[in-house]
């Protein structure tokens, strides 16, 4: 199984996330095996930083927490291209990018983590081949859509 961690890793908040995200799967999905998955981290602040949006590969599970995303304004125009600190932003950060690359990643299953400023499945709405859970209340609230062509377990 493959996991992409997408976001402002290295934190506590992102393995509480996985941790929520591999036991729902696990819950919901039970046949797939989670312990022993690959993880592809996509962080874009530092030298070594990846961009998500530029990445062709395909995963079980897309984990997105932290993804900054102000609204359209000046603060948008200037966190494009950052990579340093929490409003890190990709220069191709749009809505449509997230969900066209979201859809390409053929995972099983989305979890959009959010925060008041980050990117969220409202935000995201109708992703192509994928249909949306009802929404995880919480702190920290998910948005999870399942691959349209995955038995319901």
């Amino acid at each position: 199984m493959n996991i992409a961690l997408v976001g402002f890793t290295n934190s506590y908040n992102d393995q509480q996330w996985l941790e929520m995200a591999r036991a729902w799967a696990a819950g919901h999905d039970p046949h797939r095996p989670s312990a022993n998955a690959t993880r592809h981290v996509f962080d874009l602040r530092g030298e070594r930083g990846r961009n998500f949006l530029d990445d062709q590969g395909t995963y079980d599970i897309v984990i997105l927490f932290a993804i900054y995303n102000p609204p359209q304004s000046a603060n948008l125009q200037k966190s494009k291209g950052r990579q340093r600190g929490q409003t890190s932003l990709a220069v191709n950060h749009s809505r449509d990018n997230w969900a066209g690359r979201l859809s390409r990643t053929a995972a099983r299953y989305l979890f959009i983590f959010r925060r008041p400023d980050s990117v969220s499945g409202e935000w995201l709405g109708e992703i192509t081949h994928y249909e949306k859970l009802p929404e995880q209340a919480g702190v920290f609230g998910v948005s999870i859509y399942r691959r349209r062509d995955v038995a319901v377990g």
